[in-house]
């Protein structure tokens, strides 16, 4: 018999559910732990239901209705032979061996929830098990730092983990009522790991259980935020006073560096994330700050960015490029880390970019996107067009091609590659280190100068072909690379940058709310 049940809720994104399949038939060829796969689909519109054939060993099963995630997660469970269950996002897979140490924890008879560690797909750390701040607000532990820190590669017992890789004791689930319902895609994975102290059972965080995740790939992930910590409050707010609670950073105003030679894709780059930065209600100025603001209490929590800039200033970061290798953020302050950085694009840049992909079988022209110097010499064996800063922008007419090869970065910023592939348009690329860093193996094809004649002809040749691998390039590019992400990963590198890492603190509120 198997030793896990592993249990996938899906909705639509069927590229994403067979990314996540693949690299268990990986697993499952590798001979590690034994165990079963269980695909849940809540009612999919796209091909999933036809397309799950591709895996034959998969036991699938078919609402005809959406039940959200913790309908799925609990079908899954009482279909589950297995004596423990693994629920896996579909946008998420195991890097590596996952399972073997998610199954270990088991071990010990008192733990009842096992959570893996989960990353994002550039390696930088989305969760290192959950936390409870000090105004009662759940957060990722390490998010966006660093995967070395000890927080991350250390295991320990948790107060709840992610419910993206979440492991349990079959039977304990199930006699507990499993997921609660009533949650709309949102806080089950907090409301269980409760459950489960409030029993004696322990949470254990699994530092060798490595996931990445993609985090909010289905569509309406967070529309039932608002109603669904409004439930989870009215239950638990009485009984939060008794948990250990961890105190991180807060960043107010952050001051803006830029450099004065600036090109226009890294000028297009910065506004955007300033308006993601300011949507979070952080102002954003350029320059130093000056007393008169202090009034406000957001700039006497001020922090620094250098963006690109040569400049150093602390509490802060650098965000910079050295080389051909990938721009990265630094922190400077409290602590020092690097990551890579977060290249963003607005989708109102993407609905103004002159070059489009084109729908016509006759259209044989391709683009070439990259720095001159990169661009030159490349041939693909059709009509090129080099991709310029003033296309990339809206600047002149629509200028149509059947795929764009990516030569290298289109600035220190990589905004101009995101912003191509946000835009849905196929992409062949070359081997580069840095852009090995944008696009995923499965969304694109790389391909050496030799092999891109033979590349470029199958998008010339093949308008279907065009289309799917644009819808791939785009759904990728769109969920890694969005302002809201970049801000993100921006906000808690300052925060980082002005207190350090996270520590034990006491309590200030029950409820966030």
């Amino acid at each position: 018999m198997a030793q896990l049940s592993v249990v996938i809720p899906v909705y639509d994104n069927w590229w994403l559910t067979a990314r996540c399949l693949s690299r268990l038939d990986r697993l499952q060829r590798s001979g590690s732990v034994s165990f079963e796969t269980i695909v849940i689909d809540n009612a999919s519109t796209d091909e999933t239901p036809e397309a799950i054939a591709a895996f034959p060993w998969v036991r699938y099963h078919r609402h005809e209705t959406n039940r959200n995630f913790a309908g799925a997660c609990n079908a899954g469970a009482r279909m589950a032979q297995a004596p423990l269950v693994l629920f896996l996002n579909n946008d998420a897979y195991p890097l590596g061996d996952a399972l073997t140490p998610l199954v270990a924890a088991f071990d010990r008879p008192g733990v009842a929830v096992a959570g893996g560690a989960l990353f994002f797909e550039d390696g930088v750390t989305q969760a290192a098990g959950l936390v409870l701040l000090r105004n009662a607000h759940w957060h990722y532990s390490c998010r966006n730092l660093a995967s070395s820190l000890d927080g991350v590669t250390a295991s320990r017992e948790a107060l709840a983990v992610s419910g993206a890789a979440m492991a349990v004791r079959t039977q304990w689930f199930l006699d507990g009522g499993g997921f609660d319902e009533s949650f709309v895609n949102g806080f089950e994975d907090v409301d269980l790991c409760l459950r489960a102290r409030e029993r004696g059972d322990a949470i254990a965080y699994v530092a060798q259980a490595r996931f990445a995740h993609y985090e909010g790939a289905s569509a309406g992930r967070f529309d039932r935020e608002r109603e669904n910590e409004e439930r989870f409050y009215a239950r638990w707010t009485s009984r939060l006073a008794s948990l250990p609670r961890t105190q991180r950073g807060e960043v107010g105003a952050i001051t803006m560096r830029e450099d004065v030679h600036e090109g226009p894709l890294i000028a297009a780059a910065r506004e955007d994330l300033v308006a993601a930065l300011r949507s979070f209600g952080h102002p954003v100025v350029r320059g130093p700050l000056h007393r008169r603001r202090w009034f406000d209490r957001r700039f006497r929590q001020a922090a620094s960015i250098e963006w690109f800039s040569r400049e150093v200033s602390q509490p802060g970061i650098t965000i910079d490029r050295h080389a051909d290798v990938f721009p990265s953020i630094r922190t400077r302050g409290a602590i020092g880390v690097e990551v890579p950085w977060l290249p963003c694009a607005a989708p109102e840049r993407v609905a103004i970019c002159a070059v489009r992909r084109s729908s016509d079988p006759t259209c044989i022209t391709v683009g070439l996107a990259g720095a001159p110097e990169a661009v030159a010499g490349v041939d693909p064996g059709y009509p090129a067009v080099r991709i310029t800063p003033e296309m990339l922008l809206g600047g002149g007419e629509r200028v149509p091609v059947a795929c764009v090869v990516h030569c290298g970065l289109t600035d220190d910023a990589a905004f101009g590659n995101v912003l191509l592939a946000q835009a849905g348009i196929p992409s062949i690329v070359l081997p580069d280190d840095a852009l090995q860093a944008i696009f995923a193996p499965d969304v694109a094809i790389f391909a050496r100068r030799s092999e891109l004649l033979k590349a470029t002809a199958r998008f010339v040749n093949g308008a279907t072909l065009r289309e799917w691998y644009g819808h791939l390039v785009a759904a990728d590019s769109r969920r890694r690379f969005s302002p809201r992400r970049s801000a993100i990963r921006v906000v808690d590198l300052l925060c980082a940058a002005r207190f350090g890492l996270e520590r034990p603190a006491t309590a200030s509120s029950n409820t966030p709310l």
